[in-house]
């Protein structure tokens, strides 16, 4: 009785849904802004450069920046929020040479989040514009064991200029 109980334990826990699919068992798409379970996701531009001024800081890469300015709300408590963007069927996470402000601030329940998403890839993925898929997730790993909450397509294009200045969090 003990043994089967403890089978039956063990395979609740395996088919209980992760916190993504809780919230929303499908993500939402979009092109420029989506929204699933209780997060909003907008892009409103997008840039590429060579590299970035953070805090009069400039921050070099050896291959491009893209810069995408976002707007994230969420309806609940978000402890932590998880950004990737997919190119070329290859996934990026958000560059560490970014602001920090977006480990630091994350949307509350009805204050949404504006702010420049950093993100270093390929050169060459980018020469000549580029479609990208912003993913968005509550948890660490938006492309990996977490599925993303939301996705978003942008069509990055334009020259790579030298540098982009990146913008802060406001709320």
């Amino acid at each position: 009785m003990v043994v089967a109980l403890a089978a039956l334990a063990v395979g609740v826990d395996a088919i209980t849904p992760g916190a993504t699919l809780r919230s929303s068992p499908f993500p939402g798409l979009g092109s420029g802004s989506a929204s699933s379970g209780p997060l909003t996701v907008e892009v409103h531009g997008a840039e590429l450069a060579s590299s970035i001024e953070v805090d009069g800081e400039r921050r070099e890469t050896t291959g491009a920046f893209v810069v995408l300015d976002v707007t994230i709300a969420s309806r609940e408590d978000v402890d932590l929020l998880d950004r990737d963007l997919v190119l070329d069927g290859r996934v990026y996470d958000a560059s560490t040479k970014g602001p920090t402000a977006w480990q630091e601030s994350h949307p509350a329940p009805g204050i949404p989040v504006r702010g420049d998403l950093v993100f270093e890839v390929d050169r060459d993925l980018v020469v000549g514009g580029a479609p990208v898929d912003l993913l968005v997730a509550p948890g660490f790993d938006a492309a990996g064991d977490l599925q993303p909450q939301v996705v978003v397509r942008w069509d990055v294009d334009g020259a790579i200029v030298d540098v982009v200045a990146v913008e802060a969090l406001a709320r």
